[in-house]
């Protein structure tokens, strides 16, 4: 096995909590034991310590002509969900209940919630009016004045009168053979998923407009003004570089929404979180209009060469707290040494190596490393402002 710190997956105990103990030893190996580094533990816990568990997003969100909309599958009335989607934000756009003014925005409203709702949330947002098929509410409603239907968003009327009635403005409409206030008290407006009502199906077809009782609880869809300002970079590693040894993961995320997991994933496998929120001052300069632009760093530790040596795919999830996901990766090299972690113990001479230098690079032929002689290359990183190793290659043994 590997000395202490030479993985840096090893720092999570099998339940995924930090190992304190594990942290301190790989700190000290970051900062070359001698305490004189301005990488301190005591930072480097600070930034560690902001590692998140894992958390499934309840709703699913989509976008359609530069609007987005959020799917809200805990079931509530329809005054319950105009009131839950005013209070929800996409950066300065409060949320309000789907409105729909084409056949395209119809169709994609109706294929993003089938594609999401499994059988068993259908089942749970039945009409109540006998139908026996499930419907989601839409932000319609006559329950002002009956017979005048008004979009909630901004009051503007779409629709007079019952199914005989006819459009307003010509705005669009796809009611069924609605709407008829069965009930009498059937003042919200609410798409089909299915064709109503059973056994003949004759008063409305999947994705086609109902009027329902308001108090009924339903599926409903939140819809937004603009759409997410979530940025992210990645910085370190670079794209194509060759990498060695105990080095940073490191880049920014930025957005109006609060960045809530920064998710690290190497060769497709996910290995940890990563904290968020350190100062970048000129990230914040160039994204002025985004509140903490100047605290959208993440960073941490990782030992490169506990991977294999040869190409790796890094890829950084980002998810800010309105539930945004945007993902970049880069294609990255790992060189190594025939141990993934060279310990004070291992023989280490320079003294019979030939050295070289040339531009930003350092070449060194035949230093001994372990039982191995090795020919080493160094380059200058400006991002890192230091020296790394970029290759490493055993020399043939006599």
């Amino acid at each position: 096995m590997a000395p202490t710190g030479a993985n840096f997956s090893a720092l999570f105990s099998s339940h995924g909590a930090l190992d304190m103990t594990q942290l301190t030893r790989t700190l000290a190996h970051c900062a070359g034991e001698t305490g004189k580094t301005t990488f301190t533990a005591s930072v480097a816990v600070f930034l560690l310590s902001g590692l998140l568990s894992g958390v499934a997003l309840a709703d699913t969100i989509f976008k359609h002509a530069g609007h987005t909309y959020k799917i809200v599958t805990e079931p509530a009335s329809w005054a319950d969900a105009s009131e839950r989607a005013g209070g929800m934000t996409l950066g300065s756009n409060v949320g309000y209940l789907a409105r729909i003014d084409s056949a395209r925005e119809n169709a994609a409203i109706l294929d993003a919630v089938m594609n999401h709702l499994s059988e068993e949330q259908l089942e749970q947002t039945l009409a109540e009016d006998g139908s026996d098929a499930p419907f989601i509410w839409l932000g319609g409603s006559d329950a002002e004045a009956e017979g005048v239907w008004i979009w909630s968003n901004n009051g503007d009327q779409f629709w007079s009168g019952d199914f005989n009635g006819s459009g307003v403005a010509d705005r669009y409409t796809n009611w069924g053979v609605q709407p008829d206030s069965a009930t009498g008290e059937e003042d919200a407006l609410a798409m089909g998923l299915r064709d109503w009502p059973e056994p003949f199906f004759d008063l409305g077809s999947t994705g086609q407009w109902n009027d329902l009782d308001v108090s009924t609880a339903l599926v409903y869809v939140v819809e937004f003004d603009g759409t997410s300002d979530l940025r992210v970079a990645i910085e370190e590693p670079s794209a194509g570089g060759m990498h060695s040894g105990i080095g940073m993961i490191r880049g920014w995320a930025v957005s109006s929404d609060p960045i809530e997991r920064v998710e690290v994933f190497v060769d497709g496998e996910y290995l940890f979180d990563i904290p968020h929120g350190g100062k970048r001052r000129d990230v914040g300069s160039i994204f002025e209009e985004i509140p903490n632009s100047d605290q959208s760093g993440y960073a941490s530790a990782v030992n490169f060469s506990g991977l294999d040596k040869g190409d790796h795919d890094l890829l950084i999830r980002v998810t800010d707290s309105f539930g945004s996901v945007v993902e970049r990766s880069v294609e990255f090299g790992v060189t190594r040494f025939e141990k993934s972690y060279i310990s004070a113990d291992d023989y280490v001479e320079l003294g019979w190596a030939g050295i070289s230098a040339l531009g930003r690079g350092i070449n060194i032929r035949g230093a001994w490393i372990g039982e191995q002689t090795y020919d080493i290359t160094l380059e200058w990183r400006s991002k890192s402002q230091r020296f790394e190793i970029t290759s490493i290659t055993p020399q043939q043994q006599p």
